[in-house]
C-alpha cells in the first residue's frame, strides 16, 4: 500500500521514455542543480529564461525545451538544490550544438552565473507514458525515485506507468500525464524515474484521491502494483522554453 501511495503521489525525464511536458520520441534529458545568489528566486529565473533566453534559442534555430523544477520537497541526497535547470533534447548532436552556442553566448552567460550556482549536468533517457502535456506555465511535478524490486525489470515499469497514469484519471476524473526517466549518466543507486505532471487543478484531483484512499481501493481492485520501491519528490515545474518534438 505504500509503494501505491508513493507512485500515485509523485506529480512533478529513458529507452521507452520523455520530458516534462514533453516529447513524444525518446529525448536526452540533462540536469543541472542550482543554488540562488543573493536575493534571487525560481521566479527571477523562470522570467529571465522565458524572455532573454528563449529569445536566444529562437534566434539561433537550436532544438531544445527548457524547463525551471523549483524544489519543495525533495529526498536526500539531492535536496541541497533550490532549483534544476532541465533542458530536453532530441538528440546528443542537439545537445552539442546548444553546449557550442552557450560558450559563445557571452553577456547571456554572464546574466545566468549572476543569479545562480550550478554543478556539472547529469543526463537520463526519457519517454512520455501518459498522455499529451499540459499547457501550464507552472505545474506541480512529483518524481518517484525507484529501484526496481527483485524479478522486475524496465518493460515492467513500461507496462504499469501508462496503466496507472489510465486509471487515476478514470478513477477521480483528472487529466494527468506521466513519464519516466532511465539510462542515467552522473548518477547512481537507482534504476528509472516515474514522473507525473498536470495542471494544478487536475493534480489536486489525484493528491484528494490518494488522501481518500479512493485511487488506493480502485488499483487493489485491478490488481496492480508498481514494480520498483520509490521515494517521492515534489518541485514546481516552471515551463521557459516548451519542447516541440
Amino acid at each position: 500500500m505504500k509503494a501505491l501511495l508513493l507512485i500515485i503521489f509523485a506529480f512533478v525525464l529513458p529507452q521507452t521514455l520523455v520530458a516534462d511536458d514533453h516529447l513524444s520520441q525518446t529525448n536526452i534529458a540533462a540536469v543541472w542543480e542550482c543554488t540562488f545568489k543573493g536575493d534571487t528566486t525560481a521566479g527571477d529565473i523562470a522570467a529571465w529564461g522565458s524572455s532573454d533566453f528563449k529569445k536566444w534559442v529562437g534566434k539561433n534555430n537550436l532544438r531544445v525545451g527548457s524547463y525551471l523544477w523549483e524544489a519543495v520537497a525533495i529526498n536526500a541526497p539531492f535536496d541541497e538544490a533550490d532549483v534544476r535547470w532541465v533542458d530536453y533534447y532530441p538528440s546528443w548532436e542537439d545537445f552539442y550544438e546548444v553546449r557550442e552556442a552557450w560558450e559563445k553566448s557571452g553577456s547571456l552567460a554572464k546574466d545566468y552565473d549572476s543569479m545562480v550556482t550550478c554543478g556539472k549536468p547529469r543526463f537520463a533517457v526519457g519517454m512520455r507514458m501518459g498522455g499529451p502535456a499540459p499547457q501550464a506555465k507552472q505545474k506541480p511535478l512529483v518524481a518517484n525515485v525507484c529501484q526496481l524490486n527483485e524479478g522486475k525489470t524496465m518493460q515492467d515499469v513500461m507496462t504499469f506507468v501508462p496503466k496507472a497514469t489510465a486509471l487515476i484519471n478514470e478513477t477521480v476524473g483528472a487529466e494527468i500525464t506521466s513519464f519516466v526517466w532511465t539510462n542515467f549518466i552522473g548518477v547512481s543507486g537507482l534504476d528509472y524515474i516515474a514522473f507525473f505532471t498536470g495542471e494544478t487543478g487536475e493534480m489536486t484531483k489525484v493528491m484528494d484521491g490518494v488522501k481518500n484512499g479512493v485511487i488506493a481501493n480502485r488499483f487493489a481492485k485491478a490488481g496492480i502494483s508498481p514494480p520498483g520501491t520509490c521515494v517521492v519528490d515534489l518541485n514546481h515545474s516552471h515551463e521557459m522554453v516548451r519542447a516541440t518534438n
